[in-house]
């Protein structure tokens, strides 16, 4: 009796361990890589999402969060299928994406470069986030002290600018629209494609200033680093920040 049930385990062993060498039930295959922000600075404690494409039953998602280092390994993997990785964030939202096979059963694909957040956006409200950790969405400008806000990257006339202005909650609210000597202070010839001061990054060319009459609104080009004003109506490449005072 005894050598029967012997015979019989070493048989359901001899079974499972050929499933496992056919990548059939065996959760063995990995992938690993490392997260970076827009400044090529690792982040830490985010959650990447590694979902399969064409699903398959007990495999068709697994994640793990980001170290110290930026660096990240996800196991269970149904073995050589395609992917697609995805930072999450219950704070913030991007657009970055790496789509992979993953690697044969019991190996791991390693990512050739770092997966980059290029941009970040609040869920609330949709401003810049700089800190992809914390979620913080705004910045302090150390040459003036003032404090900015940046708005949705999108096309924006001057009536939905001041609308968002005066919604915007980040970090207590307070903030109003920018005067044109104010922004000209984040003008910087030369840096990046828009010319302005990091961390800013946006694909507009003009940012809202100040009234200009209760048709028209100053609005400063950074394309050209010119002062200009246009039409309230007007929305193209036209984007919202927000500024205020450092609280005392």
């Amino acid at each position: 009796m005894r050598n029967r049930l012997l015979a019989l385990v070493a048989l359901v062993l001899l079974v499972l361990g050929a499933g496992a060498c056919s990548g059939v039930g065996g959760k063995s295959s990995a992938v690993e890589g490392k997260l970076v922000d827009f400044n090529d600075k690792p982040v830490a404690g985010v959650k990447i999402t590694a979902a399969q494409v064409q699903p398959i039953k007990g495999y068709e998602q697994f994640e793990a969060v980001t170290s110290s280092d930026g660096s990240f390994k996800i196991k269970g993997l149904f073995p050589s299928s395609a992917y697609v990785l995805k930072p999450w964030s219950d704070k913030w939202t991007c657009k970055t994406e790496v789509k992979l096979d993953s690697a044969p059963q019991g190996e791991t694909a390693v990512l050739p470069e770092a997966m980059k957040i290029a941009q970040a956006f609040a869920k609330d409200g949709g401003s810049q986030v700089f800190d992809l950790a914390s979620g913080k969405a705004y910045f302090t400008d150390t040459d003036t002290g003032l404090e900015w806000v940046i708005g949705p990257d999108q096309d924006t006339n001057y009536a939905q600018a001041e609308q968002w202005v005066a919604a915007c909650k980040v970090e207590g609210g307070g903030w109003r629209m920018p005067t044109m000597a104010e922004l000209k202070t984040l003008y910087r010839s030369g840096v990046g494609e828009r010319n302005m001061k990091k961390p800013i990054t946006t694909s507009g060319w003009y940012v809202w200033a100040e009234p200009r009459d209760s048709s028209s609104a100053w609005r400063f080009r950074f394309r050209y680093g010119l002062e200009g004003w246009g039409g309230r109506d007007g929305s193209g490449r036209r984007r919202v920040f927000g500024v205020r005072s450092r609280p005392r």
